[in-house]
């Protein structure tokens, strides 16, 4: 078995000369069609295996690829020269999909049709093949482009794959993805319309720097791969998903600060930041368009509907009418401007250098080499996560005993810690097999309280959101209401604070799992 580690990099067609005038080596160009196989339920799929039958100027090969098998762009591979168009049984017998076949049909599920220009790159002691693809996936009917860079590390050490990398960024626009060409030739077949990577399942042995680097290959895998969903169609569900993916990224490296202190890390949390708060304002104009003004334009729809068509509405109700029309007029000029910030984000060099910069960490970073964090990397994971989650648990039952005492800021501070010991759980929960009913319940209850705050959290936002939309367009009539929908906040903020002490309650008798 190969071992691989590996940069690819979604790239415009038109990006491809600049980009090939920066790698200097021994060129060849070839014709790569391939066809990938599964099995009819997709067994090979499910178990992050990729089967593939690929005829080139080589001959005809057959090449198995598995999901990550050590660091954080490494995978399995097993490939070997075949003579017929099918999958040799023989040769899969020899690998681990062998059993996931279990003696299975298997039938064409896409194809590629790729033309491919590689470099050899000599470069600080390493050896690296860069490979840039053209070309297109075929699913029946459906097709998508290929437009693709890949940074294979033959032979020295990781950083100089990494400064390549940030080299070619610096002159063409470079957006890493983990998704592979047969990810996203299942998604396409499949009509998927984000093509999601399953998590990669944890092993309780682990070392804690092990079980860092796969989280944190799964985080930025999300990262990459909602930020493209949003490029390619904006819309609330995926604003939401890139943004709970910077969250979630950001929260891991505070879970796992003993290892991740260095400026590099510290950098990387900081971008993180600046592009979860690059899409607030989307986000939030989401929620508040859709859990207040939209209810509330549809009940003023439905009472105009059920009136007497022969009775004239009174001047009070059409005044109503009025001023919600042109409050929706204002929240839909503030979303588009939060929309184009947010595309902005996403299309920018400072993101696609931010994942550039996180996966260097992850692979290459300080952490993994020092030697004052030897202990703290080969430390028993479980060990570590159990530390972790005993402390945030801790915290938020010590701050969390006497709700209507805290002040809506320390509320909010409360449910941010929630947040975090959530994707701390689920993160870290795979760790601890033996107890799944005490997992289920604590992330139920994890889950309850965080929304019964975040609950709490938008209705102490909405108002000044409104009253910032309704200044923003200065018409009285989007200000009269603003004031409407926001009105009652004191009584319906009573009611949620008793829902979140009940939570609150539900938490702290949640037995732990680890």
């Amino acid at each position: 078995m190969d071992h691989e580690i590996e940069l690819k990099f979604l790239i415009a067609p038109e990006s491809s000369d600049v980009i090939l005038a920066r790698l200097e080596g021994r060129e060849a160009v070839r014709q790569l069609d391939a066809t990938y196989f599964d099995t009819v339920d997709h067994a090979l799929r499910k178990a992050g295996f990729g089967l593939r039958i690929r005829d080139g100027e080589n001959g005809r090969k057959q090449t198995l690829k598995s999901a990550s098998s050590g660091g954080v762009f490494a995978r399995g591979e097993w490939e070997s020269a075949v003579e017929g168009p099918e999958p040799d049984r023989d040769l899969l017998a020899q690998t681990p999909a062998a059993k996931v076949i279990n003696g299975d049909a298997l039938a064409p599920v896409f194809a590629t049709n790729v033309k491919r220009v590689t470099r050899l790159i000599e470069r600080d002691g390493a050896t690296i093949e860069a490979a840039l693809d053209q070309g297109e996936l075929l699913a029946d009917d459906r097709r998508a482009g290929v437009s693709e860079l890949e940074l294979e590390l033959k032979t020295g050490a990781a950083r100089v794959l990494f400064d390549l990398a940030r080299d070619l960024a610096a002159h063409a626009p470079l957006r890493l993805s983990l998704i592979s060409k047969a990810e996203r030739g299942y998604a396409l077949a499949l009509d998927e319309q984000d093509g999601p990577r399953p998590d990669a399942p944890l092993d309780p042995g682990a070392t804690t720097g092990e079980v860092l680097q796969a989280l944190g290959r799964t985080a930025l895998c999300r990262l990459c791969a909602a930020a493209e969903a949003l490029r390619a169609r904006p819309a609330p569900e995926r604003v939401h998903k890139l943004r709970v993916a910077a969250r979630r990224f950001r929260a891991l490296l505070s879970t796992f600060k003993a290892l991740a202190g260095d400026p590099a890390a510290l950098h990387v949390k900081t971008e993180l930041k600046w592009l979860a708060d690059e899409l607030g304002p989307a986000r939030n104009l989401d929620v508040f368009i859709a859990d207040v003004w939209r209810p509330a334009a549809e009940e003023q729809a439905e009472a105009s509907q059920a009136a007497d068509s022969d009775l004239q509405p009174d001047e009070a109700a059409q005044n109503e009418a009025r001023a919600l029309a042109a409050f929706g007029k204002a929240l839909l000029a503030a979303q588009t401007d939060a929309y184009a910030k947010a595309d902005a984000a996403v299309d920018s060099a400072r993101f696609r250098v931010l994942a550039i910069e996180a996966a260097a960490w992850l692979e290459a970073g300080p952490w993994t080499t020092d030697k004052r964090l030897e202990k703290r990397r080969d430390k028993a994971a479980t060990a570590f996560a159990a530390k972790a989650l005993d402390k945030r648990r801790r915290r938020i039952r010590q701050d969390g005993r006497d709700l209507a005492a805290l002040s809506p800021q320390e509320r909010h501070e409360l449910r941010i810690r929630g947040k975090k010991l959530r994707y701390a759980v689920e993160d870290l929960g795979a760790l601890f097999p033996d107890h799944p009913r005490r997992l289920a319940g604590f992330v139920e209850a994890t889950r309850d309280l965080q929304d019964a705050l975040g609950a709490l959290n938008d209705l102490a936002v909405r108002e000044a959101l409104a009253r910032e939309v309704a200044l923003s367009c200065d018409d009285p009539e989007a200000a009269f209401a603003a004031g409407r929908l926001t009105a009652g906040g004191s009584d319906r903020e009573a009611e949620l604070l008793a829902e979140a002490q009940g939570a609150y309650v539900s938490f702290a008798e949640a037995k732990r799992f680890w």
